[in-house]
């Protein structure tokens, strides 16, 4: 079995904090060890999903280990570390990650949008790659999910990590009905 599963958003707010939360609880009912990992959080992202997070905590694994960099400047992480003067080192998150897996956790990491900078040389794929993980690509239903999701999986593909597959959030809450029945099925058809 692998380490884990890393998140990769199409934009914000599509869910990947739920998503993630989801998949840990799913795996901990059935008995195995997990652990959800948001390696950069800006602008007190974990504080406002903290009812959610709550319910997931893992006793005993510190929160350098599931959320090792934070920024208050609401901000991609590297315009965050420049605005605080906090440079972001690529080891502290990998190290952490690895800690998590060597205590046996199976590791779901809430990533961010594939080409979201984490310094000027080095962006989300990035991570992905040297965490070395099997992806999901988390999206809305509405509207503008088919470019958003086809455009993360393309350039997803060409640095060779095609993730497994997608998972549309919020049937049903953005009143498009007709189009929202379809983008899955549509996604599903890409080649």
């Amino acid at each position: 079995m692998t380490d884990g599963v890393f998140l990769v958003g199409t934009d914000q707010d599509v869910g990947k904090t739920m998503v993630g939360a989801a998949i840990v609880t799913l795996l901990r009912d059935r008995g195995k060890k997990a652990v959800l990992m948001t390696p950069l959080s800006t602008g007190g992202e974990i504080g406002k999903a903290h009812d959610l997070l709550k319910g997931i905590e893992t006793p005993g694994v510190p929160r350098r280990l599931t959320n090792p960099i934070q920024f208050e400047t609401l901000a991609s992480p590297y315009v965050a570390s420049l605005v605080e003067q906090s440079p972001v080192d690529p080891a502290v998150l990998l190290d952490a990650f690895k800690e998590l897996t060597g205590l046996g956790y199976f590791v779901v990491v809430e990533g961010g949008g594939a080409m979201v900078p984490i310094r000027n040389d080095y962006f989300m794929l990035d991570l992905l790659k040297d965490m070395n993980l099997p992806s999901i690509v988390v999206a809305r239903s509405s509207r503008g999910t088919l470019n958003h999701s086809l455009l993360t999986t393309r350039v997803m593909t060409a640095e060779r990590l095609a993730p497994l597959g997608f998972i549309l959030n919020g049937y049903g809450r953005f009143g498009e009905g007709f189009a929202e029945s379809l983008n899955a099925d549509t996604l599903a058809n890409q080649p």
